[in-house]
């Protein structure tokens, strides 16, 4: 069972919402709160006292990502909560998020900007899950990452969504049934209600209409850490979904 301890809370948002970090705080053993802002927060330390946890506050001119990177690794934090503008663009990098997706080791929790609106805030983040997958290492590695974070406590629902992007012969679709089968029973042995669904279609665009469709708090996904350059000719289903999802997003590198 693995504790968050430190959550790292990123943004570049002008006017930050204290309500969007509450639905961070039913996380696991979750200590303490470090924020990377570029603008000063007022009376945040108070209210996290409330909850029993600490906070530390740096403020930066922007929230480029090698200082996010940085402070993650001098605080020791262990889950980075990014919401970045999606508007700002680097040439060859794409947005701020797509360049921390690339470059961070830690999972990385992408919150739309609008997420101080969105149900997952009233929720909670980890409510209702839908994790996308593919049986991939990448996605073996998010399940082992969620099931280390002993979510029966905070999660009610769990929706396995794997998308068809080709066609299927008879044995492929035998061995789809026995994946889901077996993913299903995993969580089921861990606490988590989950069902098994199959969606066809263009993977990001289905990721989130499953999303939609489940009216889930957040989507799970694992990323192959591709080059800069790979994925800029071919980004991963994993960065589009982060960048375009109304929901939050977890990535888990």
């Amino acid at each position: 069972m693995k504790e968050v301890g430190k959550l790292l809370h990123v943004t570049d948002i002008r006017q930050p919402s204290f309500s969007e970090v509450e639905g961070l705080l039913s996380l696991l053993g979750l200590k303490e709160v470090i924020f990377l802002h570029t603008t000063k927060v007022e009376d945040w330390d108070g209210r996290f006292a409330d909850y029993g946890l600490k906070s530390k506050t740096f403020v930066v001119d922007e929230p480029l990502v090698p200082a996010i990177l940085d402070t993650a690794h001098q605080e020791a934090v262990s889950l980075i909560a990014a919401s970045l503008n999606r508007d700002k663009r680097r040439l060859l990098r794409g947005s701020l998020t797509t360049e921390l997706l690339r470059a961070s080791t830690l999972p990385v929790l992408v919150l739309p900007e609008d997420a101080q609106a969105s149900v997952s805030v009233e929720r909670g983040v980890f409510t209702h899950l839908v994790f996308a997958t593919d049986w991939s290492p990448a996605s073996e590695k998010a399940l082992r990452y969620l099931l280390s974070l002993d979510l029966k406590t905070i999660t009610k629902t769990l929706e396995i969504v794997h998308v068809i992007d080709k066609k299927l012969s008879v044995r492929d679709i035998h061995d789809l049934k026995y994946k889901l089968t077996e993913s299903r029973k995993i969580f089921l042995d861990h606490g988590i209600d989950a069902e098994g669904h199959v969606y066809a279609g263009k993977p990001s665009e289905e990721i989130m209409l499953a999303a939609r469709d489940y009216d889930a708090t957040c989507i799970v996904m694992g990323t192959t850490g591709k080059s800069a350059l790979k994925d800029l000719l071919s980004p991963s289903y994993s960065y589009r979904v982060a960048e375009a999802s109304v929901v939050p997003t977890l990535v888990v590198p």
